[in-house]
């Protein structure tokens, strides 16, 4: 729900007319799936955030139907999943670039140099707690710079870098943030989290999505001239399901997508008493898991003709197209 309400921000500050899915085949069809296709990453956000993370990401993986996961470079535990993509580079692997950090007693700082970023950070040398915060102090600048600077660790540490997205979606929380987003995804030939197709959970969660995103629009197809591939919608709800039992909430999810390539994006925690001391979230994260490696789940996508994918073939079938 955090990614929705910045992203439905920015759409509100860039303009007012009324908002049309997009015409012509979903970016499934255009990838080379049959028409009608519903293509689906189960993502799972936060790797890297402590050991309760990492082990939520790697068995939602392993055992059950995530395909993908992002890495906040800044936070202690990422050498933990270095080792294991090491071990395992096939798995789908981007960053979730981190330029907040939100909880009282756990808290990270920039990956740049502190004297570059100087807008990133609180008073504590902290980054800011809140996506607001962030949008008010920092400079595009400083955030290109910390994007570039978290890219180029994992780049050191040899971890895959198969998207970029966004963790508070504070990338969202700007038009200018966005675009120098956008522009070193383009630069770096890494695909960047973007819904631009018909949005459909996107504009049920948040009407506002309603409003006009030309910007948004404008940046897609500069993503997909640039040979990366798009999103045509983006479930971000589940964060907000208080509760440890949602295989049910996930299955009505999944009954109800429309054709096209949809994220689904997840928060899976292997639960602790160490992690509750780092966020009380850690039932709902913990629901996650237990309803990502629910055998009930994957037999409903099975039985709905579902088709699982990654950012990996997302963007080995843009290749294709330019290749052809």
């Amino acid at each position: 729900m955090i990614r929705t309400m910045i992203f439905c921000a920015l759409v509100l500050a860039v303009g007012t007319s009324s908002y049309a899915a997009a015409d012509g085949p979903t970016y499934a069809e255009r990838l080379g799936w049959p028409e009608g296709s519903k293509v689906v990453i189960f993502h799972n956000d936060d790797a890297g955030l402590c050991h309760d993370t990492n082990l939520g990401s790697i068995r939602s993986l392993e055992e059950g139907v995530v395909t993908s996961w992002s890495v906040m470079m800044p936070c202690p535990c990422v050498p933990e999943i270095a080792e294991y993509l090491e071990r395992n580079p096939e798995v789908c692997s981007g960053l979730h670039l981190t330029l907040n950090s939100e909880w009282n007693h756990y808290r990270w700082r920039p990956v740049a140099d502190a004297s570059a970023v100087p807008g990133l950070i609180d008073e504590d040398g902290y980054m800011h707690s809140s996506s607001r915060d962030t949008a008010q102090h920092a400079t595009a600048d400083e955030v290109e710079t910390e994007i570039r600077a978290q890219i180029a660790l994992a780049e050191r540490m040899g971890l895959p870098i198969t998207h970029l997205d966004t963790h508070m979606g504070t990338i969202y929380a700007r038009p200018d943030f966005l675009e120098r987003y956008v522009q070193v995804g383009i630069e770096k030939n890494i695909p960047v989290m973007m819904p631009a197709g018909h949005m459909a959970f996107i504009r049920m969660e948040n009407p506002e999505a309603l409003a006009a995103k030309e910007l948004i629009l404008d940046l897609a197809q500069r993503l997909w001239d640039a040979g990366l591939p798009l999103l045509d919608d983006l479930h971000t709800a589940s964060y907000s399901w208080k509760t440890a039992e949602k295989t049910d909430l996930f299955i009505d999810v999944v009954r109800n997508l429309e054709p096209g390539v949809t994220q689904i994006i997840v928060h899976a925690i292997e639960p602790s008493p160490n992690f509750d001391a780092i966020s009380t979230s850690g039932d709902v994260r913990a629901g996650d898991l237990y309803a990502m490696i629910d055998p009930r789940l994957r037999e409903v996508i099975e039985e709905e003709g579902i088709i699982l994918t990654t950012w990996r073939e997302l963007h080995e079938r843009r290749a294709q197209l330019d290749g052809d």
